[in-house]
């Protein structure tokens, strides 16, 4: 087998690389990485200075594809793994798929520390209510609401040309500006503000759900890459995926090991990280699509990956958190998928 370059075959995974010096470096695709912590060396080995995750080209692809070492070995023996065809930095990523900058993180962690100032706004607290979210539950998970403010801390911290950059804020068409007026306004106002928050307690991407069931959109989300919604404060070797962050947060108030795809397409990148866990129990929604979706994201995670179905009747795991009964159908068909071989 020719040596593969292990830059090569990241880039190939879809992992935004560049050049520094006579390394490469890139946000580690195997945990929360909110800056550039891996590293790829000359050598064709990679280090994480966030995860410690170290390795060969081998290393890697096992934990890609979630196979052993000896299957990734065969893989790339028979030319099963995709490759960049040389070693370069991606052509330029759309705003979802670019990698934020440093006063782009910023800007959605002071924006989410703000709104959580104003978590208890009535509407906020209305709303989650009438979906079975407590006010304490709510502090627990680290949602907050968007209320007037929030863009004068941004302004305040010199944050608004970040807060531009990945849509917390947007600036007005040149008609609509008046002598009085900024040249921006707040597309999250008014909206119930989940963060997607690091080890470190840090925010790295952010959602506003309509504070009701008539707005369009739903959610409105930065211009940044989708993460695994809480997957970075999920702990041990085990872990519930659902679909969106209301079926997380209900997940997590039922206790389960919980984190959200974000919808049902996923890509191989941003499945990466789950390489840590052992077992892997899929909650999709009970419909076709959540279905579909949870049969092909199995597929892809290999035999550690189980699907459990929604109980009869209950069509996601955010409608489950109103019913007492179902939520306990709900655990009882996670534990069952924990518990198989």
């Amino acid at each position: 087998m020719a040596r593969l370059s292990l830059v090569e075959v990241a880039q190939g995974y879809g992992l935004e690389l560049r050049r520094s010096g006579r390394t490469w470096v890139g946000r580690c695709p195997f945990h929360p990485d909110t800056r550039p912590s891996f590293h790829i060396y000359p050598d064709n080995y990679y280090h994480c200075f966030g995860c410690r995750a170290h390795g060969s080209v081998i290393d890697f692809v096992a934990w890609a594809e979630g196979v052993e070492w000896k299957d990734a070995l065969l893989m790339l023996a028979q030319g099963g793994v995709a490759a960049a065809t040389a070693p370069r930095q991606l052509s330029t990523p759309s705003p979802e798929e670019r990698q934020p900058t440093a006063e782009e993180l910023a800007a959605v962690h002071a924006a989410w520390e703000a709104c959580l100032r104003h978590a208890s706004h009535p509407r906020a607290e209305a709303y989650l209510r009438r979906r079975g979210i407590s006010p304490e539950a709510a502090r627990a998970l680290g949602m907050g609401y968007w209320a007037p403010g929030v863009a004068a801390r941004l302004e305040a911290l010199g944050l608004v040309e970040a807060a531009l950059a990945v849509g917390l804020l947007r600036r007005r068409r040149p008609r609509e500006e008046g002598k009085e007026r900024p040249g921006y306004y707040e597309p999250f106002r008014g909206r119930i503000i989940i963060a997607d928050i690091s080890r470190e307690g840090k925010a790295a991407w952010l959602t506003g759900r309509a504070a009701d069931d008539t707005t369009e959109p739903k959610y409105l989300n930065v211009s940044l890459p989708k993460p695994i919604l809480g997957l970075g404060q999920a702990e041990g070797d085990k872990v519930v995926l659902v679909e969106g962050p209301l079926d997380w947060a209900a997940a997590r108030i039922m206790g389960l090991p919980a984190a959200a795809t974000l919808g049902v397409g996923v890509s191989k990148l941003r499945l990466l990280p789950l390489a840590r866990f052992r077992r892997v129990v899929i909650l999709f929604d009970s419909d076709e699509a959540g279905r579909a979706a949870a049969r092909e994201l199995a597929a892809a995670l290999g035999s550690r990956a189980v699907i459990a179905p929604l109980p009869r009747g209950v069509k996601d795991v955010a409608d489950a958190l109103l019913h007492p009964d179902l939520q306990e159908r709900v655990r009882a068909a996670v534990q069952r998928a924990l518990e198989q071989p």
